[in-house]
Protein backbone atom coordinates (compact mmCIF):
# COMPACT_ATOMS: atom_id res chain seq x y z
CA UNK A 1 0.00 0.00 0.00
CA UNK A 2 1.54 2.97 -0.92
CA UNK A 3 1.15 5.94 1.57
CA UNK A 4 1.98 9.63 0.59
CA UNK A 5 3.06 11.00 3.90
CA UNK A 6 3.15 15.21 4.85
CA UNK A 7 5.21 16.34 7.97
CA UNK A 8 4.56 18.76 10.03
CA UNK A 9 4.99 22.76 10.19
CA UNK A 10 8.40 23.47 10.45
CA UNK A 11 10.13 20.14 10.19
CA UNK A 12 10.36 18.05 7.13
CA UNK A 13 10.14 14.85 5.19
CA UNK A 14 13.30 13.89 7.05
CA UNK A 15 12.29 14.70 11.00
CA UNK A 16 8.55 12.49 9.61
CA UNK A 17 10.53 10.20 8.57
CA UNK A 18 12.46 9.62 11.68
CA UNK A 19 9.11 9.99 13.62
CA UNK A 20 7.46 7.50 12.52
CA UNK A 21 10.49 4.58 12.15
CA UNK A 22 9.77 2.45 15.19
CA UNK A 23 5.67 2.46 13.65
CA UNK A 24 6.29 2.00 10.18
CA UNK A 25 7.89 -1.22 11.17
CA UNK A 26 5.61 -2.52 14.02
CA UNK A 27 3.04 -2.64 10.91
CA UNK A 28 2.16 -5.66 9.16
CA UNK A 29 0.83 -4.72 6.16
CA UNK A 30 3.63 -3.92 3.59
CA UNK A 31 3.50 -0.42 2.96
CA UNK A 32 5.33 1.83 1.04
CA UNK A 33 6.04 5.38 2.73
CA UNK A 34 6.60 8.34 0.48
CA UNK A 35 7.56 11.43 2.22
CA UNK A 36 7.21 15.21 0.93
CA UNK A 37 9.08 18.06 1.87
CA UNK A 38 6.39 21.39 2.98
CA UNK A 39 6.16 24.10 -0.01
CA UNK A 40 7.74 26.82 2.19
CA UNK A 41 11.24 26.72 3.46
CA UNK A 42 10.41 28.38 6.74
CA UNK A 43 12.74 28.61 10.03
CA UNK A 44 11.51 27.04 13.20
CA UNK A 45 11.49 26.63 16.68
CA UNK A 46 15.02 25.94 18.94
CA UNK A 47 13.87 22.80 20.17
CA UNK A 48 13.95 21.69 16.63
CA UNK A 49 16.81 23.33 15.01
CA UNK A 50 19.03 21.71 17.95
CA UNK A 51 18.07 18.40 17.54
CA UNK A 52 17.91 18.38 13.02
CA UNK A 53 19.82 20.07 10.67
CA UNK A 54 17.37 20.99 8.65
CA UNK A 55 16.26 23.04 6.12
CA UNK A 56 13.02 22.89 7.32
CA UNK A 57 9.41 23.42 5.68
CA UNK A 58 5.74 24.26 6.20
CA UNK A 59 3.25 23.75 3.95
CA UNK A 60 1.34 27.30 4.84
CA UNK A 61 1.83 30.07 7.06
CA UNK A 62 -0.73 32.18 8.19
CA UNK A 63 2.15 34.77 8.48
CA UNK A 64 2.82 34.58 4.91
CA UNK A 65 -0.85 35.09 3.89
CA UNK A 66 -3.54 33.40 3.22
CA UNK A 67 -2.50 32.85 -0.77
CA UNK A 68 -0.33 30.09 0.99
CA UNK A 69 -3.25 27.66 2.36
CA UNK A 70 -4.34 28.27 -1.27
CA UNK A 71 -1.61 27.40 -3.42
CA UNK A 72 -0.86 24.71 -0.98
CA UNK A 73 -3.70 22.76 -2.01
CA UNK A 74 -3.52 23.36 -5.69
CA UNK A 75 0.11 22.51 -5.32
CA UNK A 76 -0.67 19.19 -2.81
CA UNK A 77 -3.31 17.97 -5.98
CA UNK A 78 -0.95 18.38 -8.64
CA UNK A 79 1.39 16.22 -6.61
CA UNK A 80 -1.00 14.07 -6.93
CA UNK A 81 -1.33 13.57 -10.11
CA UNK A 82 2.29 13.98 -10.98
CA UNK A 83 3.77 11.10 -8.47
CA UNK A 84 0.37 9.26 -8.18
CA UNK A 85 -1.40 7.54 -7.49
CA UNK A 86 -1.70 6.71 -4.10
CA UNK A 87 -3.44 3.97 -2.05
CA UNK A 88 -3.42 6.34 1.67
CA UNK A 89 -2.03 9.30 3.26
CA UNK A 90 -0.60 9.91 6.03
CA UNK A 91 0.30 13.35 8.13
CA UNK A 92 0.98 14.66 10.95
CA UNK A 93 0.22 17.61 12.82
CA UNK A 94 -0.09 20.77 9.82
CA UNK A 95 0.23 17.50 7.39
CA UNK A 96 -3.03 16.09 8.42
CA UNK A 97 -4.72 19.47 7.83
CA UNK A 98 -4.15 20.07 4.57
CA UNK A 99 -4.76 16.64 3.78
CA UNK A 100 -8.25 16.98 5.44
CA UNK A 101 -9.10 19.88 3.76
CA UNK A 102 -8.42 18.40 0.15
CA UNK A 103 -10.08 15.37 0.50
CA UNK A 104 -13.24 17.40 1.86
CA UNK A 105 -12.71 19.78 -1.27
CA UNK A 106 -12.02 16.99 -3.78
CA UNK A 107 -15.42 15.75 -2.34
CA UNK A 108 -17.31 18.86 -2.90
CA UNK A 109 -15.73 19.01 -6.10
CA UNK A 110 -16.30 15.20 -7.45
CA UNK A 111 -18.85 13.91 -5.44
CA UNK A 112 -19.70 10.87 -7.79
CA UNK A 113 -15.70 10.06 -8.79
CA UNK A 114 -13.41 7.71 -6.72
CA UNK A 115 -12.22 8.83 -3.71
CA UNK A 116 -8.04 10.58 -4.01
CA UNK A 117 -7.02 8.17 -1.15
CA UNK A 118 -8.54 4.32 0.14
CA UNK A 119 -7.63 5.58 3.84
CA UNK A 120 -6.25 8.30 6.05
CA UNK A 121 -3.97 8.33 8.86
CA UNK A 122 -3.87 11.40 10.75
CA UNK A 123 -1.56 11.52 13.82
CA UNK A 124 -1.48 14.28 16.50
CA UNK A 125 -3.94 16.29 13.56
CA UNK A 126 -4.50 19.71 13.18
CA UNK A 127 -8.10 20.19 11.74
CA UNK A 128 -8.74 22.15 8.09
CA UNK A 129 -9.04 25.63 7.85
CA UNK A 130 -9.81 27.97 5.89
CA UNK A 131 -9.04 31.70 4.43
CA UNK A 132 -11.87 34.05 4.05
CA UNK A 133 -10.45 36.98 4.04
CA UNK A 134 -6.78 37.27 2.11
CA UNK A 135 -5.01 40.28 1.56
CA UNK A 136 -3.32 38.50 -1.63
CA UNK A 137 -4.87 36.87 -4.10
CA UNK A 138 -3.54 33.58 -5.31
CA UNK A 139 -3.84 34.17 -9.08
CA UNK A 140 -5.84 31.33 -10.03
CA UNK A 141 -9.12 29.69 -9.86
CA UNK A 142 -9.35 26.93 -6.89
CA UNK A 143 -12.39 25.44 -6.30
CA UNK A 144 -14.25 24.93 -4.05
CA UNK A 145 -13.96 28.55 -3.42
CA UNK A 146 -13.90 30.21 0.25
CA UNK A 147 -17.17 31.47 -0.48
CA UNK A 148 -19.07 28.39 -1.05
CA UNK A 149 -17.64 26.70 2.49
CA UNK A 150 -17.08 29.73 4.55
CA UNK A 151 -20.73 28.85 5.96
CA UNK A 152 -19.27 25.56 7.51
CA UNK A 153 -16.05 27.43 9.75
CA UNK A 154 -15.92 29.41 12.35
CA UNK A 155 -12.88 32.00 13.77
CA UNK A 156 -9.65 30.25 14.02
CA UNK A 157 -8.52 31.01 17.27
CA UNK A 158 -4.97 28.94 17.12
CA UNK A 159 -2.60 27.80 18.33
CA UNK A 160 -0.46 29.01 16.09
CA UNK A 161 2.89 28.44 15.02
CA UNK A 162 5.45 30.82 16.85
CA UNK A 163 6.52 33.10 14.36
CA UNK A 164 3.46 32.21 11.66
CA UNK A 165 0.02 33.88 13.49
CA UNK A 166 -2.39 36.00 10.65
CA UNK A 167 -1.79 39.02 9.30
CA UNK A 168 -3.71 41.31 10.61
CA UNK A 169 -5.99 42.37 7.77
CA UNK A 170 -6.86 38.22 7.04
CA UNK A 171 -9.26 36.06 8.37
CA UNK A 172 -8.34 31.95 9.02
CA UNK A 173 -11.34 29.96 9.77
CA UNK A 174 -11.30 26.71 11.19
CA UNK A 175 -14.21 23.84 10.15
CA UNK A 176 -16.94 22.72 12.62
CA UNK A 177 -17.30 19.17 12.53
CA UNK A 178 -21.14 19.15 12.53
CA UNK A 179 -21.59 21.66 10.00
CA UNK A 180 -19.39 19.65 7.87
CA UNK A 181 -21.06 16.20 8.70
CA UNK A 182 -24.82 18.46 7.73
CA UNK A 183 -23.60 19.33 4.35
CA UNK A 184 -22.30 15.98 3.80
CA UNK A 185 -18.40 16.39 3.17
CA UNK A 186 -17.67 14.18 6.55
CA UNK A 187 -14.69 12.15 5.02
CA UNK A 188 -16.25 9.42 4.03
CA UNK A 189 -12.89 6.96 3.76
CA UNK A 190 -11.79 4.97 6.74
CA UNK A 191 -9.21 6.61 8.75
CA UNK A 192 -7.37 6.45 11.97
CA UNK A 193 -7.09 9.43 14.22
CA UNK A 194 -3.70 9.25 16.69
CA UNK A 195 -3.65 11.58 19.40
CA UNK A 196 -2.30 12.22 22.97
CA UNK A 197 -4.74 13.80 25.66
CA UNK A 198 -1.69 16.07 26.69
CA UNK A 199 -0.94 17.58 22.97
CA UNK A 200 -2.08 21.45 23.33
CA UNK A 201 -4.10 20.61 20.11
CA UNK A 202 -5.53 18.06 21.03
CA UNK A 203 -8.86 20.00 20.48
CA UNK A 204 -8.37 20.34 16.61
CA UNK A 205 -7.40 16.48 16.50
CA UNK A 206 -10.57 15.40 17.86
CA UNK A 207 -11.97 18.05 16.07
CA UNK A 208 -10.94 16.68 12.85
CA UNK A 209 -11.89 13.26 13.97
CA UNK A 210 -15.57 14.07 14.19
CA UNK A 211 -15.42 15.55 10.42
CA UNK A 212 -14.86 11.67 9.35
CA UNK A 213 -17.33 8.72 8.85
CA UNK A 214 -17.95 7.15 12.45
CA UNK A 215 -18.79 3.90 11.23
CA UNK A 216 -15.34 3.53 9.42
CA UNK A 217 -12.53 5.65 11.78
CA UNK A 218 -10.60 3.85 14.39
CA UNK A 219 -8.43 6.16 17.24
CA UNK A 220 -6.18 5.89 19.61
CA UNK A 221 -4.77 8.48 22.36
CA UNK A 222 -1.34 7.85 23.34
CA UNK A 223 -1.73 9.90 26.22
CA UNK A 224 1.68 11.79 25.48
CA UNK A 225 2.39 15.38 23.66
CA UNK A 226 2.61 16.76 20.51
CA UNK A 227 4.59 13.65 19.54
CA UNK A 228 4.86 10.59 17.89
CA UNK A 229 6.19 8.36 21.16
CA UNK A 230 8.44 5.40 20.57
CA UNK A 231 7.71 4.11 24.08
CA UNK A 232 7.41 -0.10 22.49
CA UNK A 233 4.26 -0.74 24.18
CA UNK A 234 2.85 2.65 22.41
CA UNK A 235 4.40 1.66 19.64
CA UNK A 236 2.46 -1.43 19.43
CA UNK A 237 -0.81 0.23 20.15
CA UNK A 238 -0.25 2.71 17.14
CA UNK A 239 0.31 0.00 14.85
CA UNK A 240 -2.18 -1.78 15.55
CA UNK A 241 -4.71 1.38 15.47
CA UNK A 242 -2.89 1.74 11.74
CA UNK A 243 -3.48 -2.24 10.88
CA UNK A 244 -7.32 -2.20 11.99
CA UNK A 245 -7.55 1.12 9.82
CA UNK A 246 -5.98 -0.87 6.58
CA UNK A 247 -8.07 -3.96 7.45
CA UNK A 248 -11.14 -1.40 7.22
CA UNK A 249 -9.60 -0.19 3.92
CA UNK A 250 -8.93 -3.50 2.56
CA UNK A 251 -12.36 -4.64 2.86
CA UNK A 252 -14.32 -1.29 2.24
CA UNK A 253 -17.06 -1.85 -0.68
Amino acid sequence: MKFLCLHGAGTSSEVLEIQLGPVRDALKAHVDFEYYDGFLEVDTVEEIKNVFKGPFFTWYSPGLGGKTLVEAKAELLDLIESDGPFDACLGFSQGAGLLAAVIMDYQKTHPFSPNLFRLAIFICAAAPVLVVKSEEDAGFDYRPSAESMAHLTEAWKGPYVPGHEPRPNEEWNIFIAEKVRKAGLAIRIPTAHIYGSNDEGVSESLRLRDMCDERRRVEFDHGRGHEVPRAPKLVSQMAETINRAITNALTAV
